[in-house]
């Protein structure tokens, strides 16, 4: 699993497109599944990521509180693999 560390204000929205590294020759990615947990005390969150081989696309934010969030996101490919990347978010008040 690939780990990424991201700094975000809580008004910011972001972009995230994560290239599918973790695919066979020729696989393609079929779909994908990313969840957002935010910190203690909160539900996690499903995100609808858009596909476009070999990329995975979501928005993420803004995310209303302040502190460690974390964004789980697995692809599926053609071939059956199921590559998965995490985030970690640290979210700050300002």
């Amino acid at each position: 699993m690939i780990v990424y560390e991201l700094i975000m204000s809580k008004t910011e929205i972001k972009p995230i497109t994560i290239q599918v590294v973790d695919l066979q020759t020729a696989e393609t990615v079929l779909s994908a599944s990313a969840t957002h947990t935010p910190p203690a005390g909160g539900s996690a969150v499903t995100l609808t990521p858009s596909v476009s081989t070999p990329n995975v696309n979501f928005l993420l934010g803004p995310l209303a509180v302040a502190g460690k969030h974390t964004v789980k996101v697995q692809a599926v490919g053609s071939a059956g693999s199921k590559p998965e990347v995490l985030y970690d978010i640290t979210v700050r008040d300002v």
